[in-house]
């Protein structure tokens, strides 16, 4: 996934970064199933996504923003592992 870094906090505020990785999970977890292999849990696969995009914004991202970022990212995985199993999205939190 490719980040722009300039427009980061109005793509999180807008849903629009969410979204997108939702759809690129997708593909990656139907590959990932259709390998056989289990799907990584959600928690776990947020926080070494999140440690990828803090670690590409060249200096670190403030406490809040870095905090949204996860949450986002951990919302943007949980669908994408519930479309892929086809279980109920997880209820919003």
């Amino acid at each position: 996934m490719n980040v722009d870094y300039a427009s980061l906090p109005g793509d999180l505020e807008m849903g629009l970064f969410r979204q997108s990785l939702k759809e690129e999970l997708i593909v990656g977890f139907r590959q990932i199933r259709d390998t056989g292999e289990r799907l990584p849990t959600a928690s776990h696969y947020a926080s070494q996504i999140a440690e990828i995009v803090n670690r590409g914004a060249g200096e670190p991202l403030n406490a809040e923003l870095a905090f949204y970022l996860y949450q986002e990212i951990l919302v943007a995985v949980e669908e994408a592992r519930a479309t892929v199993l086809g279980e109920p999205p997880p209820p919003p939190s």
